[in-house]
């Protein structure tokens, strides 16, 4: 234990913030100045600040700043005498309490101390360490508690006809209900609730779409014909699918196998609590509501187009669904799930997925590597460490001004503006085509989304989208060689100009 009392030399030490939601009472903030209050008191000097906002505490997986924190202190980044941190429970409620002793000791090992400021925990170490194991015992147990109530709330919703998630199907909406239950609106694809009250129920689609769903099914079931000759026959008849392009084999088998169309709804079918791996749960855990609405398509129906699903591969033996993958490798020099989904002689990667535990194990057993899969994830790598590489050097042109990065994700600057860099990979889709997709994260809430467009190569960006955080754009946006005039307002070859904005003497422009 350092001595905190000491008038000599103030005690250096960096303070770790965190809070899993905005709506906490104790934010970043309060946090931060309780701390600050501590170390005045306490003759102590906070020379560095790490934290986490909106990152649960049961585990150290995605809390950047932890994790910096320990291997700073590891790799004698920083050279401090303790950690403070508000709490027991600020510092992680970890599933398994020896966890959190173990990075307090690994700290210690290095000379480090962490020390709760509002704990106020006695001075004798046995004392010290049986009430710290209590309180890290009793912050896990919180959230073990929290996550159990939370899957209760759960429950109970479904069970009085509430919708708690996921795709519901062609032809199914989401309709808005206030706390009264009276209708609001219905939710467009990606939209979601905006007020805690308001609750959210499945609703048959359109009349037109009704009827496409029970025309597939009787072409199934009646007349014999399998999804890919589904899907064709729909093409050639006009009808498209709810983004107006073509059916698919993969989307007709969506519609056969989605049991909502019956009016059920069937909760915890898996389930993943407190970062851990996801599971299937045996069906006596699944929670079932049986009426949604009128029912679109019969139970009796359903049964009888998931019969002829199963049916088709216990038929076939392992070695057999092996040799369908062979064939399709021949075929296509390649395998995927879409491509998987749209062969008819192949079961779909769903049901392989089944029988061999993933389909990567499928893969294994019929010696095929997917290596567009792997060099995917080689690019991603590199990409991530080219926007470190970016953060860095626009904290490093921003001369004048205080810029803070928090997670190497989100920029503030002078505490005034925020703004974020996404690096947009470039896909080939044709003889001189290419195509950026970018996944803009707002949970960041940035006001301003700088979006750097890569090369063909994915080495170097060519061009820069300067977005503002403005209505019209999507969580997913697609950039083509070619795009609007509205968008291509939005870029420029070089990022410098916005350099120069913010490093201005004038920090009123900011």
């Amino acid at each position: 234990m350092i001595d905190k009392t000491t008038k000599i030399h103030k005690v250096r030490v960096a303070q770790y913030l965190r809070m899993s939601t905005n709506l906490q009472e104790f934010s970043l903030d309060n946090q931060a100045q309780f701390i600050k209050k501590y170390a005045d008191e306490h003759n102590m000097e906070i020379l560095h600040t790490y934290d986490d906002a909106g990152k649960s505490g049961v585990s150290t997986s995605g809390r950047h700043d932890f994790n910096k924190l320990v291997n700073d202190v590891l790799t004698k980044e920083i050279n401090i005498d303790a950690v403070l941190v508000y709490d027991v429970s600020r510092f992680g409620r970890f599933k398994d309490p020896q966890e959190g002793i173990y990075y307090k000791y690994l700290l210690k090992m290095n000379n480090v101390d962490v020390i709760y400021c509002a704990e106020n925990l006695p001075e004798n170490s046995e004392t010290e360490t049986f009430i710290l194991s209590s309180l890290m015992y009793a912050a896990g147990a919180f959230s073990k508690n929290l996550s159990i109530k939370v899957f209760a709330g759960h429950v109970n919703l479904v069970k009085r006809g509430y919708y708690q998630g996921g795709t519901p199907g062609y032809g199914l909406k989401r309709r808005l209900l206030d706390n009264n239950n009276k209708p609001k609106m219905l939710l467009a694809h990606g939209e979601r609730k905006s007020l805690q009250t308001d609750r959210i129920v499945l609703v048959p689609g359109t009349k037109k779409e009704i009827e496409l769903i029970k025309k597939i099914f009787n072409m199934f079931i009646f007349d014999g014909l399998n999804e890919y000759l589904i899907a064709s026959r729909l093409n050639q008849e006009g009808y498209r699918f709810s983004d107006k392009t073509e059916w698919t084999r993969g989307r007709i088998h969506s519609v056969l196998i989605n049991s909502r169309y019956t009016g059920r709804y069937l909760y915890n079918r898996t389930s993943q609590k407190l970062k851990t791996k996801r599971i299937k749960n045996p069906e006596e855990d699944w929670v079932e509501y049986k009426s949604f609405f009128k029912p679109i398509i019969s139970e009796e129906k359903f049964r009888l187009a998931k019969e002829i699903i199963d049916n088709r591969s216990i038929k076939m033996s392992d070695e057999k669904i092996l040799d369908c993958l062979r064939k399709i490798l021949s075929k296509h020099g390649k395998i995927s799930g879409f491509i998987i989904d749209e062969e008819n002689s192949s079961p779909s990667s769903s049901v392989i997925a089944n029988r061999f535990g993933g389909l990567l194990n499928a893969y294994k057993l019929i010696d095929y590597t997917p290596e567009r899969d792997y060099r995917y994830l080689e690019i991603n790598s590199f990409l991530r460490k080219k926007h470190s590489d970016i953060v860095n050097k626009i904290k490093n042109e921003i001369t004048s001004s205080e810029v803070k990065i928090l997670e190497n994700k989100l920029i503030s600057v002078n505490k005034a503006l925020s703004f974020s860099i996404v690096l947009s990979r470039c896909k080939k889709t044709g003889l001189n085509k290419h195509r950026w997709v970018v996944r803009l994260d707002r949970s960041l809430n940035p006001e301003i989304s700088i979006i750097a467009r890569m090369n063909s190569l994915n080495t170097e960006p060519v061009d820069y989208y300067i977005l503002p955080s403005i209505e019209f754009l999507e969580h997913e946006l697609k950039i083509k060689d070619n795009n609007t005039l509205l968008f291509e307002m939005y870029r420029f070859d070089d990022i410098k100009p916005f350099f120069n904005m913010l490093s201005t003497d004038d920090k009123d422009v900011i």
